[in-house]
């Protein structure tokens, strides 16, 4: 029974000072591939913001024509 102890606390602590997690990996496990599917335009990157501010509760002019203009665009 010492003997099985002893050699669980041998692997315990050479689990405790395993370093092989710091490692480099030489090249990369997965091939990441970005590309642009669609781009918006900063126009309506700003409508849409101002028209979900109107739809907030906000009710200044810059937002209420955001809103207008969002019903007018989407057929509202």
């Amino acid at each position: 029974m010492n003997l099985q102890f002893s050699d669980l606390v041998q692997k315990l602590e050479a689990e405790r000072n395993d370093v092989s997690y710091r490692k480099r990996i030489t090249k990369p496990e997965v091939q990441v591939i970005t590309k642009t599917l669609k781009v918006i335009p900063e126009r309506f990157k700003r409508l849409y913001f101002h028209a979900g501010r109107y739809a907030a509760g906000d009710r200044d002019n810059l937002s209420t024509q955001a809103w207008a203009e969002y019903e007018k665009l989407e057929n509202l």
